[in-house]
This record gives structure tokens, C-alpha cells and sequence, in this order.
């Protein structure tokens, strides 16, 4: 029988967790490792109590290392008070933060999963095409049409991402189990690998710790940073922000894939980035779109082709901050080694994120986080205890997986406290800098704390305080932000959309989002959008309705002066239809002439009185070719009297106010403008490559 479902309350920052609770011991310890000092910490007060338990006490490290993100912020911003982090909404957006009501595809493809093996248990990572190929080549289970090319498919913008294969031919998973059996798993994790898929088997704790990567990720920090050496010219200071919003007019170039990347530049949208998200021409990642892409904007650029390189290159050189996922030195084979991306753009502020790490023997190993956890042991069932093991059945040795992917959205939220700490000392100093995290670090920091707090209840999750949001898989809800710092006020303009969905440019207009700046008013109105395309069907309609609408009228004063003939045929009358034509085209003319450099109210105004001038020009013309075609004669004094005594004839009759009111009620339908005020923006923002104006 379900629980019934908990209801979410925000307790007042008094209340708030004492210093002796799990929570603050968290935040201290992870404060610490991301090289906060104790003060700090100290100004962190975290509401409610977190969701995700089991032997790791994820919701509580999730909580905590929001609670860097939330630190750097205040640090950013130059608040020195308290910190506000509230734990199960941290613990909801390392779920998700945004939720579509309708449901969502599989992340996972059908093979992908834990294996036995002759001497323990292997997880093979198969949602990516060209992993999921060598994996069954190396297991003689490969289609003949795979090529042997395929794992030399670099990660990023050529590489990793998850996304069911389920439509391509191939084995079912009892084949793949049969195929995986007589294999040892240390020999089988290295011809996957050296074939260039993804795998890693189940080893303990202690194992890990011996392991030389073990060994060489327990020597790194949790976030490292160095500096480049390279300045920014003192004509192109680093965007200064707003309190309120702290990235404003910082571009943040996102070349990253699922998930911890995206979870950080998210991060950094929600303080008013303009993020970039470059993806190749095939990339796909269905079941996370809608949550990965909240905030930013998405592109295509193919990283093989010499255009596609020089486009990349251009980006790079008018960014400000660059987050990526690339292994170590992946980043040279598409042109943007360090000594390049540091001539395009010095002061850059890098930051990089990867499964293993950057040294020892598998810093250039393909991995995730699932992989991750079993490698590092927190997946072992010597270290989980039974409430990790939910109600699936499993062997008693089986690996037991988080309740998230922790290490995923943990090591999204350090990149993100790592790029707010670069961003507040390249303003100070205009130096460049490169911080790296890693998942594999991220691991060791879970374990530790595993270590200092024990195990950890589970709870369901309470109704989270969220907003409906239209996106392109229907309304969805997006949860509130995690966390707050003094006056930064996080939010994003761009909601969730398809990857691909915009042009691979920056937005002009001083370095700012248009829409962000918007935003940024008091009171101030939302853009407002009417194109080309839209435009011309509201000339149409408009011009449509005002043709019918006044020879309604036509046919009811016929009826109330007894001459029905008058009103007969009325839609046939060529002098009508000239004026609709004409109207159709001013309207659309005026519209997309005023539009660009007026707002909504006075670029209507011109639209409309356009219209209705060439409406009466067109009547009056058309009516006088009549005449004339039946042997009337007119002269041009005698046609600029017939117009003139249309036009009277149209305000005394009220056909005026029909021609003018029609339009304006049209436009705010919503297929057109829509609910709008007057004084918002008639157009979007434009954009233009690398900076410059479209033309």
C-alpha cells in the first residue's frame, strides 16, 4: 500500500539544522574539500530533512555540495551573510528539475547492465552506438555491417551520450549474459576498453583503494585549479554581472554530454549566463533533454569539418567561460589545444570535467557514472547495506546502485562552484584559469563521508514547490531553485528544448541577453514575438475579417432599409477585394518595417493605420476602374473626391473602427503576440555569428 505523500515546508532559517547534525558536518567537510574556509561554512543553514538515504547518505552529500555552489555564489555576488539551501529540493533537482508530465524514454539501452563473469560481475555501458559495437564485437555478438572504426570515436562533441538503441538489430541480453559468462572480469573490462567501449567490473572498497587510479584520484584535490598565465585585454574586462544576477552578460560555451557538464552550466544559467550548448549534427540524448537543457540555448556544429572547426574556434574566441567534458588531451584533435584556445581567447575561465580523472594509468579512459561506482566500490554489496536494495531482485553479490546519479550531479554542482570561483578572480585579476573535477574524485568524497556519518534513512520525496512550464514534450514542471545567496536571484529565461533548436551564435546586444535584460526591469514587459511568417497570417486573417465583418453590415442595413438587393453579392464585389488585398500587404509591410525599431503598442499602430489607408486607397481605385470599364469617365480630381467621401462615409457608418479594432484583437490571439504589454519588444533578440550583427 503507498504512503501517503508528504507535503513540503520550508522551515524558517532559525530553524535550521544545529551544528552537530549530519547536514552541517556535510557541508563543513565538503566546504573544506572545495577549499572553503571554516567561516564559510558556517553561513550555511540547510532547511528540511533530505529524501535519498541508504548506506550512502546521498541526499545528504547532495545537499552539501549544492551548498558550494550556493557559497560561491555569495562569494561572487559579495554577500557575506547566510546561505540558504533546502535539502529535498536539492535532493529533487539530483533527480530532476524539470519533471514532463507525460512520460519520458529509457535512458538506458536494453543491454546495458551488470553481467556475471567467471570470477565476479562486470557492468557494460552500451547506450552509445559505437560503444555498444565494440562491446559485441568483443563478444562475437556483433552485426557484420559493424566496421572496426567505431571506437575511435573521440568523447564530447564526437562521443559519449546515453539514449536507447533499441530499434538496431542485435543480441537479446540472456545472449549477451551467455556471451559475458567464461570471461574473467578484469580480462574482459580491458578488451572492451582497448576496443574502445566502455565497461568496469565490481570491486570493493579497499580493492579500489590499492588500484593505481585509486591510488593516483586520492592525490588529487576535489576541484584543481590552475592558473594559465594569460590576461585579458584591459578593453575587454571580464562582464561584470548584476547582484541580482550574477553571470549576466557572461558567455559560457557548453561542449559537454550527460550529465554531470550539463547539471553545471544549468547551474550557471540559473544566475543569468547566456550558455551555448554545442552538440554534433547525430548527437542525441532523449531522455534527458528536458532536463539538461533548461536555460541555454542548443546548437549543431560538426567539430570534423574545416567549417565546423573554424565555427567552433569562433565561439571559443568570444566566450568567457568554456565547460567540457573531454578527456584529457581529446580537446587537440579538434584543433583547441591549450596553447590555441588561450591565443583565441586569453583571460579564458576553463573548466573540465571527466570520469577518472587527469592522472594515473586511466586518466584517459572512457567512463560514467554508473561505471564509476562500480569501479570505486560504492556499488559493492560489502558496502551497501539492504536498504540500497529496493525491491528489484538481484543476486546476493549483485552490485547495488545509488538512488541517483549522485556522482554525476555532484560532480555538475563542484564544476559549477569551480566556474563561479574562476569567474569572481578573473574579475579581480582578468587571469585565465583550467579547474578540473572528476567523478572518480567525487566517489572518494561520498565514501569519505559515508565514513564520518554512516547510513542514511530514506524518505519518500514530499510535494516539491514547482511551476507548470510549456516545453516541446508538453507541460512540464519545473522545480524551484535549491538554493539561495543574499540578493542573487536564480531563474533562467530559455525554457527546455530540443538539442539543435537554435543557430550556433552569440546574442547581440552588449554582451547580454536581450530577454535576460528584460528581465532584469522592474515591472518591465516580456519580449514579444511576431515573424515573417506569423505576421503575414495575421495580415491575412485581419483583412479577412474586416471583409466579412463590413458586408454583415452591408446586408443588415439593406434589411432595415428594405432594399436587400443592396447587400447581395457583396463578397463578389471586386472593389472589396482590392481594398482586402491591399490591406493584407500594408499590414504586413508596416508591421515588419515598424517592429524593428518599435515597441509592440506603436509598431501595431502604424501596422494598423497602414492598413486602413490602404484599404480606402484600394476601394477607391478599384471602384473608379469600374466606372471607367462601363464608360464613366472620372478624373483625378473626381477619384480623390470618391475616396474622400469613402473615408468620411466608413467613420459615419463605423466601417473605420471595424478596420482598426479587427487587427489589434487578431494579434492578441495567442498564435500571434499573444498576451503582451505594449511597451515590450515588438522581435526577438537577433542573432550573429561570432558577435556580428546578421544581415
Amino acid at each position: 500500500m503507498p504512503r501517503p505523500e508528504a507535503q513540503h515546508t520550508t522551515p524558517d532559517p532559525a530553524d535550521a539544522e544545529q551544528p552537530d547534525s549530519a547536514l552541517t558536518r556535510a557541508v563543513a567537510a565538503l566546504a573544506e574539500a572545495a577549499c572553503f574556509d571554516a567561516q564559510a561554512a558556517a553561513r550555511v543553514r540547510v532547511s528540511g530533512e533530505p529524501v535519498l538515504g541508504g548506506r550512502y547518505p546521498v541526499g545528504t552529500f547532495a545537499a552539501a555540495a549544492i551548498a558550494t555552489t550556493a557559497l560561491a555564489t555569495a562569494e561572487l555576488t559579495g554577500h557575506d551573510g547566510p546561505v540558504q539551501v533546502d535539502a529535498p529540493l536539492a535532493n529533487g533537482w539530483f533527480r530532476a528539475a524539470v519533471r514532463p508530465r507525460a512520460e519520458q524514454p529509457s535512458p538506458w539501452d536494453p543491454l546495458t547492465g551488470d553481467y556475471r563473469t567467471a570470477d565476479g560481475w562486470i557492468r557494460l555501458h552500451l547506450n552509445a552506438p559505437h560503444h555498444r559495437a565494440a562491446a559485441l564485437r568483443v563478444l562475437g555478438l556483433a552485426p557484420a555491417a559493424d566496421g572496426p572504426d567505431l571506437a575511435a570515436d573521440a568523447p564530447g562533441p564526437t562521443g559519449d551520450a546515453p539514449g536507447p538503441t533499441a530499434d538496431a538489430p542485435g543480441p537479446t541480453r540472456d545472449e549477451v549474459a551467455r556471451a559475458v559468462a567464461p570471461f574473467g572480469a578484469d580480462a574482459l573490462e580491458t578488451l572492451v576498453v582497448e576496443a574502445g567501449g566502455a565497461a568496469a567490473r565490481l570491486r570493493s572498497v579497499a580493492a579500489w583503494a590499492q588500484h593505481p587510479q585509486g591510488v593516483a584520484v586520492a592525490s588529487e584535490p576535489l576541484i584543481a585549479v590552475e592558473t594559465t598565465g594569460d590576461v585579458r585585454p584591459a578593453d575587454a574586462p571580464f562582464p561584470a554581472g548584476t547582484p541580482e544576477r550574477p553571470l549576466a552578460g557572461v558567455r559560457v560555451l557548453d561542449l559537454t554530454r550527460v550529465l554531470g557538464g550539463p547539471v553545471a552550466t544549468r547551474s550557471l544559467a540559473l544566475l543569468g549566463a547566456d550558455v551555448l550548448r554545442i552538440d554534433p549534427p547525430d548527437w542525441h540524448e532523449p531522455a534527458v533533454e528536458p532536463d539538461m537543457t533548461l536555460g541555454k540555448r542548443c546548437a549543431r556544429v560538426d567539430a570534423h569539418t574545416v567549417e565546423g572547426r573554424s565555427e567552433l574556434l569562433a565561439l571559443v574566441a568570444e566566450c568567457d567561460v568554456l565547460v567540457h567534458g573531454y578527456r584529457p588531451g581529446a580537446l587537440d584533435g579538434l584543433g583547441l589545444d591549450p596553447a590555441t584556445l588561450r591565443s583565441v581567447r586569453p583571460g579564458l575561465v576553463e573548466v573540465q570535467l571527466d570520469a577518472w580523472g587527469y592522472s594515473g594509468p586511466w586518466a584517459g579512459r572512457r567512463g560514467f557514472d554508473s561505471l564509476v561506482q562500480l569501479a570505486t566500490g560504492i556499488a559493492s554489496p560489502d558496502a551497501a547495506g539492504d536498504d540500497d536494495a529496493g525491491d528489484a531482485p538481484r543476486a546476493s553479490d549483485a552490485p547495488i546502485a545509488l538512488p541517483v546519479q549522485a556522482l554525476d550531479h555532484a560532480t555538475g554542482w563542484f564544476a559549477a562552484t569551480a566556474a563561479l570561483r574562476a569567474v569572481a578572480r578573473a574579475r579581480r585579476t582578468g587571469g585565465g584559469s583550467r579547474s578540473r573535477v572528476s567523478l572518480a574524485r567525487t566517489a572518494l568524497e561520498l565514501e569519505r563521508l559515508s565514513g564520518l556519518l554512516g547510513p542514511a534513512p530514506a524518505r519518500d520525496e514530499p510535494r516539491l514547490p514547482s511551476a507548470p512550464l510549456d516545453t516541446p514534450w508538453g507541460v512540464a514542471d519545473v522545480l524551484e531553485p535549491p538554493y539561495s545567496a543574499g540578493s542573487a536571484r536564480l531563474g533562467t529565461v530559455h525554457p527546455p528544448r530540443h538539442l539543435g533548436s537554435d543557430e550556433p551564435f552569440w546574442l547581440v546586444d552588449d554582451r547580454a541577453d536581450e530577454a535576460e535584460t528584460e528581465r532584469l526591469r522592474p515591472r518591465g514587459p516580456r519580449p514579444a514575438v511576431m515573424l515573417p511568417a506569423r505576421a503575414l497570417a495575421w495580415a491575412l486573417v485581419s483583412a479577412a475579417l474586416v471583409w466579412a465583418a463590413q458586408g454583415g453590415f452591408e446586408v443588415v442595413g439593406a434589411a432595415v432599409l428594405g432594399r436587400p438587393d443592396i447587400g447581395a453579392g457583396w463578397w463578389s464585389r471586386p472593389a472589396w477585394a482590392a481594398g482586402a488585398a491591399l490591406q493584407v500587404v500594408a499590414l504586413l509591410l508596416g508591421w515588419m518595417l515598424a517592429s524593428r525599431r518599435l515597441t509592440v503598442a506603436p509598431a501595431l499602430a502604424v501596422a494598423i493605420g497602414s492598413g486602413h489607408v490602404a484599404n480606402l486607397v484600394g476601394v477607391t481605385v478599384a471602384t473608379s476602374l469600374v466606372g471607367a470599364s462601363l464608360g464613366a469617365g472620372l478624373s483625378a480630381q473626381q477619384v480623390l473626391q470618391t475616396g474622400l467621401g469613402l473615408g468620411v462615409i466608413t467613420w459615419v457608418t463605423g466601417a473605420a473602427l471595424v478596420q482598426l479594432a479587427t487587427p489589434v484583437l487578431v494579434a492578441l490571439l495567442p498564435p500571434f503576440l499573444g498576451r503582451v504589454s505594449g511597451r515590450a519588444r515588438a522581435v526577438e533578440p537577433r542573432y550573429a555569428r561570432r558577435g556580428r550583427r546578421a544581415r
